[in-house]
């Protein structure tokens, strides 16, 4: 008999937690709220340009993230972009 009451409060505790579980939607995922998302081609020094990811919110940048998207130019070649977009961020 006291088989039966230990496998009913498991099974008890068991669903209660499974309810709980599903009920508050526990996940361990962070939301990240942001209302701008671009893309933009870095480069250096040497002219080795890489993609990134930008995500901003309020024009304060949240993330920056490399793509994996890269690009070695020519030492002569020239970014024709304007200055002020190479240095804005958000």
């Amino acid at each position: 008999m006291r088989i039966v009451w230990i496998m009913v409060l498991i099974l008890a505790l068991l669903g209660i937690f499974i309810f709980l579980f599903t009920f508050f939607r526990i996940t361990g995922n962070v939301v990240e709220s942001w209302d701008r998302f671009y893309t933009k081609a870095i480069c250096n020094e040497t002219n080795y340009c890489e993609d990134y990811e930008i995500f901003c919110n309020g024009g304060e940048l949240l993330r920056m993230s490399p793509t994996g998207n890269v690009v070695q130019f020519s030492e002569d070649w020239k970014d024709k972009r304007d200055e002020s977009y190479l240095e804005k961020v958000c």
